[in-house]
């Protein structure tokens, strides 16, 4: 079940739309547990997944062909 979602300016990334979300709701994030992000191939980052696995959110996005399968 869906527990975010933000309808915002298409020219603002999606990386800084969702950060600004888990800041504003951070009582939300911290008080469910197994948080599962859906997302595009766009998510990817290395950076990104260990500041969302920091806050207990698993990342599912598809895997590009030069990495393994996710």
């Amino acid at each position: 079940m869906p527990i975010m979602w933000a309808l915002v300016n298409p020219k603002i990334g999606e990386r800084e739309v969702l950060a600004a979300m888990l800041e504003v709701d951070a009582d939300l994030v911290r008080t469910r547990e197994g948080i599962l992000l859906i997302s595009n191939k766009s998510f990817a980052s290395k950076a990104f997944e260990k500041d969302l696995s920091q806050l207990s959110i698993e990342l599912l996005r598809p895997s590009f062909k030069r990495e393994k399968k996710r």
